[in-house]
């Protein structure tokens, strides 16, 4: 095994440990009505001008922000480390085509051919997720868009406790920063539209500022 093979086995380690609280969780539900009040704010003057033709919804739990881009995609890839979630989905989705379904090792998309995507969404997940994990799914997006092709992802900014254990810090972010996000994705050959910190949160233990959202594109050359 390589230093490479052997990296990505650790963060698969990783990402299984990170993944499974989320294995069934009562969250999904809460969370159900809250992607209404931020699609309009949040998500959508960012996402209205992609190309919706072939869409990955990754780490999609439930599928809550599924049900919401089956509206305007022409087919989904509903992608989760959980195969509880997927087979939710699954039958969430029963008898509408356009959904095919993934369930992935928690690092890599390997399963989904190079450049045959047009965009990449991932809402309120990778917030979770170890840097090394992210970097790892960063290069796996770049990998699978087409050129022209675009991703958005809401990750964590919070920078405090490096090294430290995510579901002991505010609201279980893990240690990443918009700009540490930006400087990955050009890295890996990304090109960022639109990297913002934002205040996100449904309680009265709020923190401001640790969460980012960043648009970025594959380019044509």
């Amino acid at each position: 095994m390589n230093i490479e093979e052997k990296n990505l086995a650790k963060s698969r380690e990783l990402a299984a440990v990170e993944a499974a609280m989320w294995k069934e969780h009562n969250y999904y539900d809460q969370a159900e009505s809250w992607l209404g009040e931020d699609y309009p704010v949040l998500i959508e003057p960012l996402i209205k001008d992609c190309d919706f033709s072939v869409v990955i919804d990754f780490a999609a739990g439930h599928g809550r922000n599924s049900n919401l881009l089956k509206e305007f995609a022409t087919k989904i890839i509903l992608v989760d480390i959980h195969q509880e979630n997927i087979d939710y989905c699954k039958k969430r989705f029963a008898g509408d085509d356009k959904f095919e379904f993934l369930v992935n090792d928690g690092v890599t998309l390997k399963e989904i051919p190079d450049n045959s995507v047009t965009l990449v969404y991932s809402w309120d997940a990778m917030v979770h997720f170890d840097s090394d994990v992210v970097r790892s799914y960063i290069s796996e997006f770049s990998r699978v868009l087409k050129p022209g092709g675009r991703g958005f992802c809401h990750h964590s900014n919070y920078d405090k406790a490096p090294g430290g254990w995510f579901q002991y810090n505010p609201h279980a972010r893990n240690f990443m920063t918009a700009n540490l996000f930006a400087h990955s994705c050009v890295k890996e050959g990304l090109k960022v539209l639109v990297s913002k910190v934002i205040s996100w949160g449904k309680d009265d233990n709020f923190v401001q500022n640790i969460d980012g959202i960043t648009l970025f594109e594959k380019p044509l050359s």
